[in-house]
């Protein structure tokens, strides 16, 4: 990167109802790979705001 260090705006995680730390680096992986994955769909363009649940 160009001296300009991109971070995404925020990354939450909840289980079983109770919120889970996600430190900075975390939160940047999580969030660019799934904004990544996503823009590559043609029904999306330049998401702002995504909520993902996931159930076992």
């Amino acid at each position: 990167m160009s001296g300009e260090e991109k971070k995404v705006g925020g990354v939450q995680g909840k289980v079983k109802g109770k919120t889970v730390p996600i430190k900075g680096f975390v939160q940047d992986f999580i969030g660019f790979s799934i904004l990544g994955m996503l823009e590559s769909l043609r029904e999306v363009s330049d998401p702002q705001e995504v909520e993902i649940k996931i159930k076992k």
